[in-house]
């Protein structure tokens, strides 16, 4: 199963970066090729800790899939975690992590494990995985910086 890790250090405390990727229902304002993402079964797991059901409509060149995922949203411990639920994918887990950097930023993880069912998507998306990945951290700082302003410090992907 393809497994990614980045880690980008943005200028950003982990509070601001918390919420930037806790509000999954923000994620087709900013992420081009998520083209609907429906949230439901939102449910609070415990203090700072909330779960959701997100449906999510990812088109890109043409090619459109409809997947499904349970996330949770760990405050406390500053982590938002995907997990399958139902979609094209034999396996899916995506996990985001945010710790705090120095002078008032943090490093924000990005993890991804995923095996998909047909091996023609699986191939395609295995040649453009880094590339992925790097476009998604890059939506999520420049969608900071609209949110937060701009501060010098952000670094490029990892």
């Amino acid at each position: 199963m393809p497994r990614f890790t980045k880690t980008l250090r943005v200028p950003y405390v982990p509070a601001e970066c918390f919420q930037l990727v806790s509000g999954i229902e923000k994620y087709p304002d900013f992420i081009r090729w998520i083209t609907a993402l429906r949230v439901s079964e939102q449910r609070t797991v415990s203090p700072g800790v909330e779960e959701c059901l997100g449906e999510v409509v990812v088109g890109f060149k043409g090619f459109a899939e409809r997947f499904s995922t349970r996330v949770t949203a760990d405050e406390p411990a500053r982590r938002v975690t995907a997990a399958l639920v139902r979609g094209p994918f034999r396996k899916l887990f995506a996990e985001w992590r945010i710790t705090e950097s120095v002078a008032g930023a943090s490093d924000v993880s990005l993890e991804i494990n995923y095996e998909f069912r047909n091996p023609v998507i699986g191939f395609l998306a295995a040649a453009n995985h880094d590339m992925a990945v790097d476009r998604i951290l890059a939506a999520f700082l420049a969608e900071a910086r609209q949110r937060y302003g701009g501060r010098p410090t952000a670094s490029a992907p990892e």
